[in-house]
């Protein structure tokens, strides 16, 4: 297994960056001393989960899903303090206990101008994949700082396993970190779990049997009907079968659909109880971890958003596979010798439908107008010119040879481009590089939140924070986040475990706070750029 312990690249904070101090809780004296380490951490992330999922929901759950997790420590104010709230830098923000400012994930992918396109968050063209007959190879190259799995396997002299697993590639990577054991994702095309040669040149043979069974195929014809607890369409059909009678099944079209409906979760939760089966998870001489990142409800609420029957029934099946996997981990290692963590790597808007028929914003920000305004902007300044290389999801990228080849001042070229972008009602903040590198932010909230998520070796000139519920989105039936609303900020941040303190706890705290927690739980090193602070009043 080829393993990289190479020079880690860390990213200094820029001068404008503050985080607002937060009073740590006291640490215990003699703690060290008492600590009663666990045979294994699961670390559960489920993609595109919104606190209030636990509230509205929790009428339905079962008595071992997401009961069991709310009987430990539970952050009822838990907000990520940064403004790019997507899968990648949320993935990477929980792993390492920093935000992009520190640890390089600006978003799931970012403009290179040295290569004149975007690149995505975990590409490596220098690895290949395994386990796929085609695809690309991923690792975590991009990733500029440590991860609680890294200073986990240090602190043990790598005795202990780091194995990650998610639907996505870039969810299970970062919090695999640079040092996991194992990292697995879905192939698209086939549902198989496979990895890249970054980890490992060939699947283990338990993983090739997995995917030789094709489990994939139990859900075969198989229409998303909803539970009878569901509230308002319980036991209704909610989705056809992916393919119909005749049709070949496991195919490329049933994989491809197959993370839209909430069975994929369950078929990861199947694939981590085989790892803890085959890689004796928590049964070796140091403690082990298990990351987790549940996909499906992330490709469900894109498609119906939040307050759908499709997220509530996928929220309740959530609970139940979940309570299933539980029970299967106590009978494998034993709940006793096990701490659980969950959080989520972002929320959710609601539909741009949704918000313009409750009168709650503009509903859709069309990135045309923003585009439009910039260019005739720049156009005005300066004179006809390609000045504009361009426009991300957060970020506009202006086209440095141009600018300078006519002694264009880049700076003044951003305070045009920002000015042009703020004339557009559904921005509401536009920051630019100059302004982050000079120290010259507003000492707001907002300011900080987009300090937080500029790096500045990948950011681009200008950063826009949309107004609340403008969603960037190319329809008015599916939803997105990447914002700092609470909508897409707020999530769950729950400890579970013999040596936390049960209570709902509502001082605030950030997502960032999991890995120093866990760290300063374990007497070990904290991740190597981490912000977060160590909520040491929930240990006993």
């Amino acid at each position: 297994m080829r393993k990289r312990l190479g020079i880690f690249l860390f990213v200094f904070s820029l001068a404008a960056t503050w985080v607002p101090t937060r009073a740590a809780a006291p640490q215990q004296a003699g703690r060290a001393a008492a600590i009663r380490k666990p045979r294994l951490i699961i670390m559960l992330v489920i993609d595109q989960f919104r606190y209030d999922y636990l509230l509205r929901f929790r009428p339905e759950f079962v008595q071992g899903g997401f009961n069991l997790l709310l009987s430990g420590a539970n952050f009822v104010n838990c907000r990520y303090d940064y403004a790019t709230t997507a899968t990648c830098p949320g993935h990477a923000a929980l792993a390492t206990g920093a935000y992009a400012n520190l640890n390089g994930i600006i978003g799931n992918s970012w403009w290179a101008p040295a290569l004149g396109k975007e690149v995505y968050c975990v590409a490596d063209p220098d690895v290949q994949v395994v386990g796929a007959a085609s695809g690309e190879g991923m690792s975590p190259r991009n990733l500029t700082a440590s991860t609680f799995g890294d200073e986990l396997r240090l602190a043990s002299g790598l005795k202990s396993q780091v194995v990650a697993i998610s639907w996505k590639d870039r969810a299970a990577i970062m919090l695999g970190g640079h040092l996991p054991s194992a990292v697995y994702w879905a192939d698209p095309s086939t549902a198989h779990f496979i990895t890249s040669t970054y980890y490992t040149s060939t699947l283990p043979g338990w993983v090739a049997q997995f995917n030789a069974q094709d489990p994939a195929k139990e859900y075969c014809g198989e229409p998303w009907r909803a539970l009878p607890e569901t509230p308002d369409v319980g036991g209704k059909m909610l989705h056809a079968a992916a393919t119909g009678p005749g049709e070949p099944c496991p195919s490329r079209k049933f994989s491809e659909h197959l993370p839209s409906t909430p069975f994929a979760n369950q078929l990861e939760l199947n694939f981590a109880t085989a790892a803890i089966q085959n890689d004796h998870l928590g049964q070796g001489p140091a403690t082990d971890l298990l990351a987790i990142s549940l996909s499906a409800n992330d490709y469900i609420g894109h498609g119906y958003g939040p307050y759908s029957p499709e997220v509530a029934d996928a929220t309740l099946r959530t609970d139940r596979y979940l309570a299933d996997f539980f029970k299967k981990v106590n009978q494998l290692v034993g709940l006793d010798n096990v701490w659980i963590t969950l959080s989520a790597d972002h929320g959710v808007a609601p539909t741009p439908a949704f918000i313009l028929e409750h009168h709650l914003g503009p509903g859709r920000l069309d990135p045309k107008p923003v585009k439009a305004a910039v260019e005739q902007a720049l156009a005005k300044a300066f004179g006809p010119g390609d000045w504009l290389a361009n426009l991300g999801e957060f970020y506009i990228d202006l086209n440095h040879p141009a600018l300078e080849s006519h002694n264009i001042s880049i700076a003044q070229a951003e305070e045009v481009a920002a000015h042009a972008a703020m004339s557009v009602p559904t921005i509401r903040a536009a920051f630019t590089r100059t302004q982050f590198l000079d120290g010259e932010l507003p000492r707001t909230p907002l300011a900080r939140k987009a300090a937080n998520s500029y790096n500045p070796t990948r950011s681009g000139d200008v950063f826009l924070i949309p107004q609340p519920y403008a969603v960037i989105n190319g329809s008015m039936t599916g939803t997105s986040h990447g914002t700092p609303w609470n909508y897409d900020a707020q999530v769950p941040l729950v400890f579970w475990g013999q040596e936390f303190k049960p209570g709902n706890y509502t001082m605030p705290a950030q997502p960032i706070d999991l890995a120093s927690t866990l760290a300063a739980a374990l007497g070990m090193t904290q991740p190597s750029d981490a912000q977060g602070q160590p909520l040491t009043n929930i240990l006993k």
